[in-house]
């Protein structure tokens, strides 16, 4: 019996042992970041994060895109190669959103210990002509230090999400993120105002100007002063949703090394500050099992329990049986 018993330990211990291995060498993961949706720019950076558990694999990065007329996903940019055991960087998006208006999907296939493919991102991208502009502008001054502009948004069958307000003490001046002031989200055929507090400057003369913009970003003409000279600046979204991070054993959130610029910026975003999840790492070779077991004495002492129960508890059966 006794000899039954260790034959059986044995055997589904050695299945344990191949398992692990097998498990462990699948060790790389990639996760792209959700960039800005909808939109209007062409131009904008995918950035991802890759992580490989073997310190010592080169990993490489291609980045595919699937646009509206695409059949299928199709290579762009040139192989990105990291660091031994992954690091940060980013899909250059720019003159790949050549098909129109609509959606452009993105994933990137990493080359490391394993070839995993990454999520998916999608982009909703349109630059065609923007949402109308304001109607019946109105400049009041109710009182020593408030402006008050009123409008109403054009009837264009609901492009206008929003209408921003700019002002400048010069009759020249660009119409953006510099002089704004206020905006609102609006839809279309909509009477509305917006004020404008200018404490402590009550003495000063201001001038103002509005422009429509639809959920991609594109704008409208400028109304405003008749007075003013005004030159639009063109401008982008800003909603993004930001992805999860890849979880890693024992590294305590400082999951990638030290890189300089905007990359480890972005990175910072995508991995935020939740805690990784503690994990195993379980031998990625079988000349490595029997030093890993010898650094996890306890884990390794638990699974030979749960092994030997197995066993004692197939033996038992078997007997019962032959009985």
């Amino acid at each position: 019996m006794n000899k039954l018993i260790t034959k059986i330990f044995l055997g589904v211990f050695t299945v344990f042992l191949i398992t692990g291995t097998a498990f462990a060498a699948n060790s790389t993961s990639i996760r792209l970041q959700q960039p800005d949706s909808p939109t209007n720019n062409s131009q904008f950076n995918i950035t991802f994060v890759v992580l490989d558990t073997n310190a010592s694999q080169p990993v490489s990065v291609q980045c595919y895109k699937k646009g509206p007329t695409d059949a299928g996903y199709v290579a762009f940019g040139s192989v990105i190669n990291l660091t031994n055991g992954g690091n940060t960087d980013n899909c250059q998006v720019d003159g790949i959103m050549n098909q129109g208006s609509g959606t452009y999907n993105f994933e990137a296939i990493a080359t490391g210990s394993t070839t995993p493919t990454s999520n998916v991102v999608s982009v909703n991208f349109n630059n065609s002509e923007g949402p109308g502009a304001p109607e019946n502008y109105n400049k009041t001054k109710p009182d020593n230090c408030t402006y008050k502009i009123t409008f109403k948004t054009a009837n264009d069958s609901g492009k206008t999400v929003k209408v921003s307000l700019y002002r400048s003490s010069d009759t020249a001046f660009n119409v953006d993120s510099g002089h704004q002031v206020n905006s609102i989200n609006i839809g279309s055929d909509t009477d509305s105002s917006m004020t404008d507090n200018i404490s402590p400057n009550c003495d000063t003369n201001y001038y103002y100007a509005i422009r429509a913009f639809d959920i991609y970003g594109n704008g409208s003409d400028v109304r405003g002063d008749s007075n003013t000279t005004t030159t639009t600046v063109n401008t982008t979204t800003t909603t993004s949703t930001e992805q999860g991070a890849i979880p890693v054993a024992g590294q305590g959130g400082s999951v990638l090394g030290e890189k300089t610029g905007t990359a480890t910026e972005a990175a910072k975003e995508v991995l935020g500050e939740t805690k990784a999840i503690e994990t195993v790492a379980l031998p990625n070779s079988a000349s490595s099992a029997t030093s890993w077991i010898m650094s996890h004495k306890k884990i390794s002492l638990l699974i030979l329990i749960i092994i030997a129960g197995t066993a004692f508890s197939l033996y038992r059966r078997f007997q019962k049986r032959v009985k």
